[in-house]
């Protein structure tokens, strides 16, 4: 059995009846769960650009012309220290010429270096 990988082009009620648009969706479907619990979508290749190799300024995920990106902003005290303190995700769908912000994480660390809250705006 070959494996079905997410195909943003479908269901295309243009091109699909309603049978094929309906498999379409359980395959597209599935595909999310699988990238949801692996962590990693088929296709989307990964690289980082600026900061450091330990502390990238930039992470992408790049798929044709489709890419996203989380802009990473570094803690350097206290508990937050070597830590993502605010993370910005965007998308483009040409190639990074223009971006739409999805949301912005703020991540908070106690002395210990561990998580006690998150935010989302």
């Amino acid at each position: 059995m070959t494996y079905t990988a997410f195909d943003k082009s479908k269901p295309d009620g243009a091109t699909q009846n309603g049978t094929q648009a309906m498999q379409s969706i359980r395959d597209n479907l599935a595909a999310i769960r699988d990238g949801v619990i692996l962590g990693a979508y088929p296709g989307w290749d990964f690289s980082k650009s600026g900061g450091t190799a330990e502390q990238p300024a930039i992470i992408y995920f790049k798929k044709s012309t489709d890419w996203l990106k989380v802009a990473l902003t570094w803690g350097t005290t206290g508990g937050e220290d070597g830590n993502v303190t605010v993370a910005v995700y965007s998308f483009s769908s040409d190639s990074g010429s223009n971006w739409d912000v999805i949301g912005t994480e703020t991540i908070t660390w106690d002395a210990n270096g561990l998580v006690t809250a998150t935010t989302w705006s």
